[in-house]
């Protein structure tokens, strides 16, 4: 075989003048000049050291050479066409894994349907779902356990995140059903303010959100911590201290011994999905259709 390099384009050339045994209509299926494609066929021979065509002034055919090595060529050109769209369907987030967070409690009512309106969209591919507490609020994000999730912002730690708001609520009280407060019709900030209060594990914009740092001139009397919402139900039910939960908790946790109270002069809470700027395209897919699903059925919903 002589010295040169073989390229796709003189294994096209060559299927395409076998499949239509005439140049002039492989050129222009090609879009390239005859005698182009001519000088391309004679460099292919010239490299594998035989003749691949037969041509007489009013005829070509295939030599037994050409009719084997057809069967190789075709073979290099669908491996390599099937990789290349294998690659471009992974880059376009159709292929392959996505790993997804999500934060207990947030948008439970809209999980289901987000998942199966993604399934649809892309089946060929798998979702892996790793469910995260309060003592990791940023759903995995932060540490690259996972490639987009569903929050409640705020976060830190998650460098060029890229948030899309699905829906908010307002927040409530969640105090003992024989505190003061359970029954107000509603409380102001500073009367939260004044109550120890049960707060999330660790040291965060999230767990500050929660205790109302932004609120506060001095530290938070924290009385105890709690990593779920059954925990902190279950220190406020006993006394403990109250908490601050988003409304839906109301429906969602509801049990006996405590109650909720909406805070008067509190902005609403968030849901959102979350990816870095450099996770797989499949992240900033799911945000989208997490974003049509949650629309489709009715949120935001900011609350007054």
């Amino acid at each position: 075989m002589a010295s040169m390099n073989v390229e796709l384009r003189h294994l096209r050339a060559f299927v395409a003048v076998a499949r239509t045994v005439n140049f002039t209509r492989a050129a222009e299926q090609l879009h390239i000049a005859q005698p182009s494609l001519s000088h391309t066929i004679r460099q292919l021979e010239t490299a594998l050291g035989f003749r691949l065509f037969a041509r007489t002034t009013r005829s070509t055919a295939l030599t037994p050479d050409g009719e084997r090595f057809l069967v190789e060529a075709q073979a290099v050109l669908d491996r390599f066409d099937a990789a290349m769209e294998r690659s471009s369907r992974m880059a376009g987030g159709e292929l392959g894994r996505l790993r997804v967070g999500y934060l207990i409690g947030a948008a439970v009512d809209h999980v289901p349907a987000i998942l199966r309106a993604f399934a649809d969209r892309y089946p060929d591919v798998t979702l892996e779902l790793t469910e995260y507490d309060f003592a990791s609020p940023n759903g995995g994000l932060d540490t690259g356990d996972t490639d987009v999730a569903l929050v409640r912002p705020p976060l830190d730690g998650v460098p060029d995140a890229v948030t899309t708001v699905l829906l908010s609520e307002r927040c409530v009280a969640c105090v003992s059903a024989l505190h003061p407060f359970a029954a107000l019709p509603r409380v102001t900030v500073a009367q939260v303010l004044a109550e120890p209060i049960v707060a999330a594990p660790g040291d965060n914009a999230w767990r500050d959100y929660w205790i109302l740092a932004s609120y506060r001139s001095t530290p938070a009397n924290i009385t105890h911590e709690a990593a779920t919402f059954e925990a902190e139900l279950q220190s406020v039910a006993i006394g403990r201290g109250l908490s601050v939960v988003p409304e839906s908790v109301a429906r969602l946790y509801g049990r006996q011994g405590v109650r909720y109270v909406p805070i008067e002069g509190m902005a609403d809470c968030e849901v959102a999905v979350v990816h870095r700027e450099d996770a797989p395209r499949s992240a900033a897919n799911f945000a989208r259709i997490a974003a049509r699903v949650t629309a489709d059925a009715g949120g935001p919903h900011p609350h007054g």
